[in-house]
């Protein structure tokens, strides 16, 4: 069938999508119908001077949306006249907790009734991680990945179209490309977010920084910002990998990451009639509901999720291809 594709240099829409939309167009105005087979992709690069990469990058998102389907051998059919299809997206975090449940909320919500998200969970584990990309790839409109590692994932990630994807929370070392980013400056916000607990921290001995690397990512800005923090205030402090390993004393503040450390140090404080926030101190990474009332509350130094989550939905929208940093907070309560 012949058809007119309508593809403009001078346009700032991506090629890929103008091709998409003129398919769209086609079909609406019935030129193309139910069953029809639509432009091959060699037809395409021929007759509409468009790369063949543009146009395999376009079906594979009219795929997605299960508006064309292929047949073996015979080339790619309009399997529907309906546009209301949601557009799918392919959602890649580590693992899920209490502060992810909130981005991921936040993000649902904003994104609205249009989209469909599939989530999966890579668990640190590069392997998965990797697997998970190539083997969902050409299968969503959209995807957003969750680089937990302090290795540089850029080049696992470089097979999702910079059109289509969107980093989120930790940024990529070396990705090329105009992609976008939502993500946490993870050594600025430690740095900065301490600053402003100094009038709390005047009051104990030591502060204690506990790495636990056991089941949890902690990126290699955080430990640089609190060395950082504490050498230029000449705050007396120390880095440990445990809890029991740091031996808490009366008078020690602790920065905890895992959640699994602020319990521990919790039961410490039970088992030796210590008072959070009088006979020690305690700071957690990453803001949680339970937090708010844990212990009459727990102070934190927290990136804000439900915004994080509301920006990533907003960025994939209305298509905006940048890089933004999310706001951190440091939040002062009862056991500081």
């Amino acid at each position: 069938m012949n058809i007119d594709i309508r593809i403009s240099r001078k346009s700032s829409t991506p090629k890929y999508e103008q091709l998409v939309n003129e398919i769209i167009r086609h079909i609406k105005a019935k030129h193309l119908q139910l069953g029809d087979k639509v432009p091959s992709i060699h037809e395409i690069c021929n007759n509409f001077d468009v790369s063949r990469d543009t146009v395999v990058i376009a079906y594979n998102e009219l795929k997605s949306r299960g508006i064309i389907s292929p047949k073996h051998g015979k080339g790619f059919y309009v399997a529907s006249t309906i546009f209301k299809s949601k557009l799918k997206i392919f959602l890649l975090f580590d693992v899920m907790n209490g502060y992810k449940e909130v981005l991921y909320r936040s993000f649902l919500n904003k994104l609205g009734p249009d989209y469909q998200v599939d989530i999966f969970f890579h668990y640190y584990n590069l392997r998965v991680f990797n697997q998970l990309i190539t083997n969902n790839i050409n299968k969503y409109g959209f995807y957003v990945i969750m680089p937990h590692f302090n290795e540089d994932v850029s080049e696992l990630v470089k097979q999702v179209p910079s059109e289509k994807l969107l980093i989120i929370d930790k940024d990529l070392k070396s990705r090329q490309g105009n992609y976008a980013a939502i993500f946490q400056n993870f050594e600025k916000d430690v740095y900065e977010t301490l600053k402003e607990a100094i009038p709390y921290l005047k009051k104990y001995s030591s502060l204690k920084f506990i790495s636990n690397h056991n089941f949890q990512f902690i990126p290699d800005g955080m430990q640089i910002g609190f060395l950082k923090f504490c050498r230029e205030f000449k705050i007396d402090h120390s880095v440990y990998e445990t809890i029991s390993a740091a031996e808490p004393a009366n008078g020690d503040a602790f920065l905890v990451i895992s959640d699994q450390d602020l319990i521990e140090l919790l039961k410490i404080s039970i088992a030796r009639r210590w008072e959070p926030g009088r006979d020690f101190g305690i700071i957690s990474y990453d803001d949680t509901p339970l937090k708010e009332i844990l212990s009459g509350g727990i102070s934190v130094i927290s990136t804000d999720f439900k915004k994080m989550g509301e920006t990533a939905a907003v960025m994939i929208k209305s298509k905006i291809n940048e890089k933004r940093e999310n706001p951190c907070l440091f939040i002062a309560r009862k056991s500081l």
